[in-house]
């Protein structure tokens, strides 16, 4: 018999907030890893950045691509492993929903990596 003092998991109430630096980042990819005493992630977002011609008028080229750095995270090494399981979870459900026709792949294909070890 439980004691009133007592409590169970039933009983704990979560309560989530948003800290004042919370934000929402878009991202191109990712780089990071994985040691014994930390894991992190570096989300980035590359910009393009045009090169105006002057033949023919108004024409672009390429000037440069601007990664620009947008948020560090780090967690312990269990929870990287924890992200990366949940992660791959949420993928793999996504995918199966594609095959079985539920939803349609119209999302661009990328040819390059952007994890970076």
């Amino acid at each position: 018999m439980r004691k009133k003092s007592e409590k169970s998991k039933k009983d704990v109430k979560m309560e989530i907030t948003e800290n004042p630096a919370f934000r929402a980042v878009d991202t191109s990819g990712v780089f990071g890893g994985l040691d014994p005493n930390d894991g992190r992630v570096i989300f980035f977002l590359d910009r393009i950045k045009p090169a105006m011609k002057n033949k023919p008028r108004g024409a672009m080229g390429l000037e440069k691509i601007n990664r620009e750095l947008q948020v560090e995270v780090h967690m312990s090494p269990p929870q990287f492993i924890s992200v990366a399981k949940w992660m791959m979870n949420h993928a793999q459900r996504f995918q199966k929903r594609i095959k079985s026709g539920k939803i349609k792949d119209d999302a661009p294909k990328s040819s390059a990596d952007s994890y970076i070890g």
